[in-house]
């Protein structure tokens, strides 16, 4: 199979994954309210409720009243009505979709001044307002460009390197940005899943998750472990294509190991963007009268990190339809299906119109750092530190800088 074979099939695998998601989440969702009495008899329009009566204004018609002994009733004791589409956004509260925007916008700032930290880690100073227009324009192309969310860490990277001799460390930054993120919503999901009630739906992924949280702990371990640098075969290593970047790679990562001070503050910087996103789409929840109330916010906290994990992992672009699903899963006990549609709708809008200064910097060349980005020679004793892998069990000749 040629490699324009295999890149066709893949992509018509991404279409297929998202189609077939999509077809099945949309199962259940309707335009109209639904009301059903108790002789089985379906009513669609607008339905309100009040103490006493139900109210059902179909299209075009007149409002028709039910006293609620003449309503069917979930097994939970509420009336049995299915909200829909039109009513989820014709009732939605439009103030609190706005707050959510402006609890957003600030992810883009923290992302950049994050990023700008961990530049620095690997001696590369970037300004903060550099670093901004990239983290903007970053988030906009997950949107705009059919790579999906890995659109913005390939701009990133690439347009990083082109300022700086340092483009090997640059282009890992850029990865070591995505792992801090992702590894920071599995600890943030794991502790949730640890402290949640038997009844949660998260209780049956806790030893899903303390696994890759475990996994995560003992790949790291066992990645800095000098003795296994120490029976590492040099010899073969070295004849591995690219090898004098793979070393870079290698110190890029380990320097930053040992700045624990800048993991620290990236990985705590990553907490509170996270925060400010979930608490963005929990207003959302809010405003389309889902049931989310103090009482289940972390559980809407960790499905919502969920859906952020979902959607970094290869498959639909931004996982379109495969987020839409999990979250049909998760959050049918605190909405209807169409409400869950309209949530997971309005909360890919929040997070675009709080990008859309990127497509600014996108489309006039703004993110070039002209000579903003320069890099910082190293100590001799860090170069001497930084140069091969721990205690010499694989070496290289100092890599030119390209």
């Amino acid at each position: 199979m040629t490699a324009t074979s295999r890149k066709r099939l893949f992509a018509a695998l991404r279409i297929l994954i998202c189609g077939a998601a999509l077809w099945y989440v949309a199962r259940g969702v309707t335009l109209d309210d639904q009301l059903t009495l108790i002789d089985g008899t379906v009513l669609r329009g607008l339905v309100s409720a009040n103490d006493d009566l139900i109210v059902v204004t179909p299209r075009g018609g007149r409002p028709r009243e039910f006293p609620r002994r003449q309503v069917a009733h979930d097994p939970d004791g509420s009336v049995k009505i299915t909200f829909g589409l039109w009513a989820a956004w014709r009732t939605s509260r439009a103030g609190f979709l706005l707050v959510a925007v402006l609890l957003h916008l600030p992810v883009g700032f923290l992302q950049g001044y994050r990023f700008k930290i961990l530049l620095a880690a690997q001696h590369i100073r970037m300004s903060f307002g550099d670093s901004v227009k990239l983290a903007f324009a970053g988030n906009f192309l997950n949107f705009a460009a059919p790579l999906g969310s890995n659109a913005g860490d390939v701009f990133k990277a690439y347009f990083v390197s082109l300022h700086t001799t340092r483009k090997t460390e640059a282009v890992t930054t850029v990865l070591l940005d995505r792992i801090i993120g992702l590894a920071t919503l599995v600890l943030v999901v794991a502790a949730i899943a640890v402290f949640s009630p038997a009844g949660s739906r998260l209780a049956p992924f806790r030893n899903y998750v303390l696994m890759a949280l475990a996994i995560g702990i003992v790949s790291i371990i066992v990645y800095l472990s000098p003795t296994l640098r120490r029976v590492l075969p040099g010899r073969l290593l070295s004849r591995l294509p690219g090898y004098s970047h793979l070393v870079r790679v290698d110190d890029a990562a380990r320097s930053l190991a040992r700045q624990p001070s800048a993991v620290v503050e990236a990985v705590l910087l990553t907490a509170a963007l996270q925060a400010l996103a979930m608490a963005a789409y929990f207003l959302v929840a809010v405003a389309l009268g889902m049931q989310a109330n103090s009482g289940n916010m972390l559980e809407y906290y960790a499905y919502f990190a969920a859906g952020a994990v979902i959607q970094a992992l290869p498959g639909p672009p931004q996982g379109l339809g495969t987020v839409e699903l999990a979250y049909r899963y998760f959050f049918a006990p605190f909405g209807s299906p169409s409400q869950i549609i309209c949530f997971a709708l309005a909360a890919r809008l929040v997070v675009l119109v709080c990008a859309l200064p990127g497509a600014w910097v996108a489309m006039t060349g703004a993110y070039r750092p002209q000579n903003a980005i320069r890099p910082v020679e190293p100590s001799s004793a860090e170069a001497a530190n930084g140069a091969e892998f721990q205690d010499g069990a694989v070496s290289a000749q100092p890599a030119e800088r390209t």
